[in-house]
């Protein structure tokens, strides 16, 4: 099953933040294969779609009603990582990634402490 019927199934039996989990899980392991990977390859220009359509998805379900301060903050994240990503593409250069991928890591750790209900780390803060 490929990533996008993995998360349409998974969007229907999960809740929203485990969801949110979820993609960042899968962002993180898409974008550490990048490293990997030749910008010649296929799966580069395929891993790299997914990762955008997974940030634009987060971007998509960003809800102002929560706190509408860190939605600004995070919907302008999201919206560096979506440039990066796209000249990551263009430029097909592994080190734009990197950063973008730390990025991603630390919001995946902060959901993490959340979903346990423990206080982000200071660093995820």
């Amino acid at each position: 099953m490929n990533g996008i019927a993995r998360y349409k199934q998974a969007r229907s039996r999960v809740g929203p933040e485990q969801l949110v989990l979820l993609l960042l899980q899968e962002a993180v392991v898409r974008l550490t294969r990048l490293e990997s990977t030749s910008g010649a390859d296929l799966r580069w220009v395929q891993d790299l779609h997914h990762v955008r359509a997974i940030v634009l998805e987060l971007f998509d379900g960003l809800d102002p009603s929560v706190d509408e301060a860190l939605v600004a903050r995070l919907a302008n994240l999201y919206q560096w990582c979506i440039e990066e990503l796209i000249r990551a593409g263009n430029e097909r250069e592994k080190d734009v990634i990197v950063p973008v991928r730390k990025v991603l890591e630390t919001l995946l750790e902060a959901w993490q402490h959340i979903l346990k209900g423990e206080p982000p780390a200071p660093e995820a803060a």
